[in-house]
């Protein structure tokens, strides 16, 4: 018997948005001069963040997460998960953001498996100023993972995305999906 197990057995490890989007997303940032140091970031209200990710054989979602800003006060956020053609696909609709640069998590009402395939994980808050954690730093390393933006009109993850190319200097958000309903 071998000592390796067969994917179907394999221990499914944490997605996070910078973990795997279109293949070479760490290679972009670099070669982009940024730097993968986690910092909060100043947001803008009503802007969605969409990260690319993919996700090599299906995946079992018990929760979703976040990192938490330096600054939450009276802040809401909504995190969702897009199809790759831009349908949402789960999101967690307004939720009060918790303790100040932490991880928060959400539990969804009912568990799902997102298939193997192509993603965007998506991230929105009602205020600005150090409201998120995220890597990198500069508009044309964020273009480079892949990422997008859009501006909605109202707080909240739109139904179906409407994105253009991301325009932000502060890189893709710490955020995604757990397989295990504590810790990671």
């Amino acid at each position: 018997m071998s000592d390796f197990t067969s994917p179907q057995q394999a221990v499914t490890p944490l997605f996070a948005s910078a973990s795997g989007a279109a293949g070479n997303v760490r290679a972009n940032i670099a070669a982009s001069g940024q730097s993968f140091t986690a910092a909060a970031r100043t947001w803008v209200a009503k802007l969605v963040a969409y990260m690319p990710v993919y996700l090599p054989y299906p995946y079992p979602v018990k929760r979703v997460f976040w990192v938490n800003g330096s600054t939450n006060t009276s802040t809401n956020v909504d995190f969702g998960i897009y199809s790759w053609d831009g349908t949402r696909i789960y999101n967690t609709g307004s939720t009060v953001m918790g303790t100040v640069s932490t991880v928060q998590y959400v539990t969804p009402g009912t568990d799902f498996v997102l298939d193997a395939g192509r993603y965007y994980f998506a991230w929105s808050c009602d205020n600005t100023t150090n409201r998120g954690y995220a890597i990198g730093g500069s508009a044309i390393g964020s273009r480079l993972a892949g990422m997008l933006e859009e501006t909605t009109g109202s707080f909240g993850l739109p139904a179906t995305m409407t994105p253009v190319a991301f325009a932000r200097a502060w890189g893709q958000s710490l955020c995604g999906v757990t397989r295990t309903t504590t810790g990671f």
